[in-house]
């Protein structure tokens, strides 16, 4: 992808919404202007489970705890309520996404979390990772920790989830990643198409981030679909966060991948991408320093060689 193409679609993931305007709620998201909670109308105009689901959800909105656990104890079916998307809609109207718990983390209610999770709320969400993934960009991490003790997965699994570490390095959240971190977060989990966390990060240009990424196990030598590395951002010279802490930390990224005894500059991406499908890559070297190829992309390259 071009890099200009990639930065730009960094920064309008940053400022892209992920939610809509939520009236009348205490707020714990001030520091970040982009993010933007559930809207209450397009919410509970595309919730499942009816009447009885809207009132449910309804209670949440207002913060009214003891009447949602009422009627969770009358049909504990409804803690399944959640919006349902129009498949004909490729990107729902902002706002218009979530779960009882997505509710109740836009809202900062401690206690309305606590009652769905004692009422059968999964751990990660009916909708996983919706409710980590806007936790994890509030004000403090209280609401993220609150999750994750209780069990959330700071690397949801399930298709489909929302990735929480990929909103907190699109944010720019330092703070937000190194919680997800300390709670087991994989530095060097890739998305579908082979991106990992330190690439999303030097993508973005928060060379901060993709810094704490590799102290904490990332690399900047996993290979994507295209054959691109986070090495390769390097060679390249940062255009939007040029702050002398940012520049600083590439600079440390950039002796680092200098002196980690593989070559440099890297290969261009076409050439990795044709030595992972011969299975020259990763070199011996490589390999014994524990640099892998994520098994999905390295299947789908090498099935593009025959």
């Amino acid at each position: 992808m071009n890099r200009r193409v990639r930065i730009l679609a960094a920064l309008m993931l940053a400022a892209a919404p992920i939610g809509g305007c939520m009236a009348a709620a205490p707020s714990c998201y001030t520091k970040r202007a982009s993010v933007v909670l559930p809207d209450r109308t397009r919410v509970l105009a595309h919730l499942n489970n009816g009447a009885a689901g809207r009132a449910l959800a309804e209670a949440i909105f207002d913060g009214r705890v003891e009447d949602a656990h009422a009627m969770l104890a009358r049909d504990p079916r409804l803690v399944g309520t959640m919006v349902v998307d129009d498949p004909k809609v490729p990107q729902p109207p902002a706002g218009q996404y979530g779960d009882l718990l997505t509710i109740a983390v836009a809202r900062c209610d401690a206690d309305a979390v606590t009652m769905l999770f004692a009422a059968g709320m999964p751990r990660d969400g009916v909708k996983p990772g919706a409710a980590l993934s806007l936790a994890i960009l509030a004000d403090s991490p209280a609401m993220a920790e609150q999750l994750l003790a209780a069990g959330a997965s700071p690397d949801p699994q399930a298709t489909g989830s929302e990735s929480p570490m990929r909103n907190a390095i699109a944010f720019g959240h330092l703070g937000g990643v190194m919680t997800l971190l300390r709670h087991g977060a994989d530095p060097r989990r890739t998305d579908r198409f082979g991106i990992d966390p330190v690439r999303m990060a030097l993508d973005a240009e928060q060379a901060e981030i993709a810094e704490l990424l590799v102290e904490k196990g990332g690399t900047l030598w996993s290979v994507a679909d295209d054959g691109s590395m986070a090495a390769h951002a390097l060679l390249d010279q940062p255009v939007i966060f040029t702050s002398p802490e940012m520049l600083a930390a590439r600079a440390r990224l950039l002796e680092r991948a200098r002196n980690a005894g593989f070559g440099w500059p890297p290969p261009d991406r076409a050439t990795v991408k044709k030595q992972v499908a011969s299975g020259s890559w990763p070199t011996p070297a490589m390999a014994k320093a524990g640099m892998v190829v994520a098994p999905a992309v390295l299947e789908r390259l090498r099935a593009t060689k025959n």
